[in-house]
Formats: C-alpha cells, structure tokens, sequence
C-alpha cells in the first residue's frame, strides 16, 4: 500500500517546481516592463532638458546682442525659425544639435523694446558732474530651444539695457 501512495506523490515536486518558475518568470517581465517605462520616462527628461538648455543659450545670445543697442528705437536681429542656430558638438549629438530660434510669437522678432525704466544716476550719469543722464531701459526676449526629437521649450525673459539719454531725459 505504502508504494502506491509514493507513486501519487512523485509527480507533485515537478509541479511545484513548474509553478515556481512560472511565478518567477511573471515576476522578471513585470519588472523588465518597469525598466523599460523608465528608460523612455528619462529620454523625455532628457529631450526636455536639452530643448531648456538650447532656449538659455538662446537667451545669453539676445542679451549679447544688445550690448550693441544704442537707443531704444533700435530693432535687434535675431535668428528665426527658418535659420535656427545650432548648440553643441556633432561628436556629443550624433542624431542631430539642439536649437535655438525667436519665438513666432514675439512681435519684436524674439527681442522688442518694452518701457524705459528708472533714471541711472551711477556710473557717470550724475548731471552735476557733467556726465550724461542715462536710462535702464526694459527689454522682452522670447526665446523657443528645440531638439531633433521635437522637444521645444519656450523661454520668456525681461532684460535690462542701460542706455546714454534714453527715453527723453
């Protein structure tokens, strides 16, 4: 009798052990699917990163353009979408260099005049000492940063101009 309840009983390990490998193996492409959903979760950090990056240096550029401003009627050129400027090097960007451009929507071309500011009275623009009167004049840069991927972002900034008898002072 004790041999014919052995003979039940040696097919039960095999089973266990079927089910555990299953178990096993649901468990590995669970977490294999969660790696995965965070790999493409980063490459979206990413892309949006560098698009931030690229309308910075889009920023730095507009505000080095108007160091060359002298009155506020001035207009600033200002790379548009159709001639972009690229950032970066080839070697660290080998699917194509992130962008910069004026934003379409900027009535100024990325860069307009807003308002002149307060009157500067340091630096040589105090009157009494014969120095000319100066006025911190308000700026609007509007910048978009893009990737080849299409990850764009859009930058707004105030900046400020110190210019020599501005503003009808």
């Amino acid at each position: 009798m004790k041999r014919c309840d052995s003979t039940r009983e040696n097919g039960s390990a095999l089973i266990v052990t079927v089910l555990l490998l299953v178990l096993l193996s649901v468990m590995g492409l669970a977490a294999l699917e969660t790696v995965q959903r965070d790999q493409q979760v980063a490459g979206f950090q990413n892309r949006s990163r560098l698009a931030f990056y690229a309308a910075e240096a889009g920023i730095a550029d507009a505000k080095n353009r108007l160091r060359d401003v002298w009155t506020e009627t001035a207009t600033v050129t200002f790379p548009d979408a159709t001639t972009p400027v690229a950032v970066g090097d080839a070697a660290l960007f080998p699917l194509g260099l992130p962008v910069y451009y004026a934003d379409p929507a900027s009535a100024g071309g990325g860069v307009e005049y807003l308002d002149g500011g307060a009157v500067s009275y340091g630096g040589g623009g105090d009157l009494r000492l014969g120095g000319a009167m100066a006025i911190n004049t308000l700026w609007r840069i509007r910048v978009i940063g893009e990737t080849p991927e299409g990850a764009r972002s859009r930058l707004e900034v105030v900046a400020t101009r110190q210019l020599e008898g501005a503003g009808g002072y």
